[in-house]
């Protein structure tokens, strides 16, 4: 078993929302730079490193997106780098060293984001997430797993109907375009009555097993260890550090009308970013993926 499939599933579940919170918080660079490299170590002692490159396969383009739209359309910054014609739509074309920070930044903030979520995936299986949730809410915890898990099953379903229609020499991509449109309409309606007797019978499993008429019971049941008690200790402790760090100003920065120095509050400045790097790396390093 891996060691962190031992910890307490809430602990599992609030180390990324961590993450994601800070990165939330803070808008310095060097905060959310240290944020990105905690979240690549939490992904490597994880697994989930590779889960993380495709989703940015996806990612990069609106990571692109976001960063040119707001060089283009922000006109604000002091420090001009080029000043162009005027462009339909878009205005006076006019580039900044504060719009192109600010644009790297909420790329760097959005990055952190997805490592954390794809954290949080690959620390906490459905069945503990739902059986964390079922404890407050149990019926939307329902709905939202059977909800999760509907794309990857008509997907799997849509490739068996797929291979079955092809067998019996139906070619998807032949004929015109009326012809390969209604193909694959052929296909939708299979999929369509599938997924119709599908949730029937997870309706009756659930009746059957009793779903919603009584106080809900649990197989297994999560246990609070000494090792959650000590990353719960060391998150606690950067959450207040980031706290107090915002209260004097060591983890804000301004980008407009100029950029603010980099180091403002001196010491303050990179010495908290370092230990806040502490402090949060020390969760999965105590949780690296290894036999017992």
């Amino acid at each position: 078993m891996r060691r962190f499939e031992r910890l307490h599933a809430l602990t599992l579940a609030i180390y990324p929302l961590l993450l994601m919170m800070m990165a939330l918080l803070t808008g310095h660079p060097l905060y959310l730079l240290a944020l990105f490299g905690v979240t690549i170590c939490a992904l490597l002692t994880s697994g989930g490193a590779r889960t993380f490159l495709k989703t940015m396969r996806y990612a990069w383009p609106l990571l692109l997106i976001i960063l040119a739209l707001n060089v283009l359309i922000s006109k604000d910054g002091a420090t001009i780098l080029f000043d162009g014609p005027r462009i339909p739509v878009l205005g006076a074309l006019r580039i900044t060293l504060e719009a192109i920070l600010f644009g790297i930044v909420m790329v760097l903030r959005l990055l952190v984001v997805l490592g954390a979520g794809n954290l949080y995936l690959a620390w906490l299986s459905p069945d503990r997430a739902l059986g964390l949730m079922a404890k407050w809410a149990g019926r939307s915890a329902v709905v939202a797993m059977l909800t999760a898990r509907l794309i990857p099953y008509l997907t799997e379903q849509a490739k068996s109907v797929g291979e079955v229609m092809q067998s019996r020499g139906v070619r998807f991509q032949e004929g015109s375009t009326r012809e390969r449109i209604k193909k694959h309409s052929l296909m939708l309606n299979v999929l369509l009555i599938s997924s119709l007797e599908g949730s029937w019978q997870v309706a009756e499993s659930m009746e059957a097993r009793g779903f919603g008429s009584r106080h809900r019971s649990s197989y297994t049941r999560e246990r609070w260890r000494r090792l959650d008690l000590l990353i719960w200790a060391g998150m606690l402790a950067a959450l207040a550090l980031m706290i107090a760090l915002l209260s004097i100003g060591a983890a804000s920065f301004d980008f407009y009308p100029r950029l603010s120095p980099m180091l403002a509050a001196g010491g303050w400045t990179s010495g908290g970013a370092l230990l806040l790097a502490l402090l949060l790396i020390l969760p999965p390093v105590l949780v690296k993926r290894r036999t017992d």
